[in-house]
């Protein structure tokens, strides 16, 4: 707040606008890990609830697995679709917001030398595309008809 004296005795403040962020992408990515946070929390602890309650610890097998993926080369049912798209959207969430966090933390410790925070984030982006076309590729093909079982023994 600036002040500027008119007379003796008599301050004038003028109050200034705050000045917009300089910097939107900044923005953006510290709401991003906000939301994809919450998003997290309730897509984990779903998950958790699904696979430790309904079904159980004990009672996980490779079938139900098959049951909620679909089997190699056989069509795909809608009930399918929508397990694939919530695994898809956890996956795709977690790895968004872990690049974000590496991100911070990098610029953090790298910021001053821009060459080194650059590598080391290119490097980082391809891990995680990586991760996530792997992924994304288990999702959408789905299970191996045998290959569970077998694995299992």
């Amino acid at each position: 707040m600036a002040s500027t004296t008119v007379t003796p005795g008599r301050t004038v403040r003028k109050v200034q606008p705050i000045p917009q962020t300089r910097n939107r992408l900044e923005l953006a990515l510290w709401m991003f890990m906000r939301y994809s946070g919450l998003a997290l929390v309730f897509l984990a602890l779903s998950h958790f609830w699904m696979q430790h309650v309904l079904i159980g610890t004990h009672e996980i097998e490779f079938a139900g697995t098959q049951l909620r993926w679909g089997i190699t080369g056989q069509p795909v049912t809608v009930e399918q679709l929508i397990w694939r798209a919530y695994y898809a959207v956890m996956l795709i969430l977690a790895v968004a917001h872990g690049i974000n966090g590496v991100r911070q933390v990098a610029y953090d410790y790298f910021g001053h030398r821009p060459a080194t925070y650059k590598g080391l984030m290119y490097v980082v982006v391809a891990i995680a595309a990586l991760i996530s076309l792997g992924g994304i590729l288990a999702l959408f093909m789905g299970a191996a008809a045998s290959g569970g079982e077998a694995a299992l023994r």
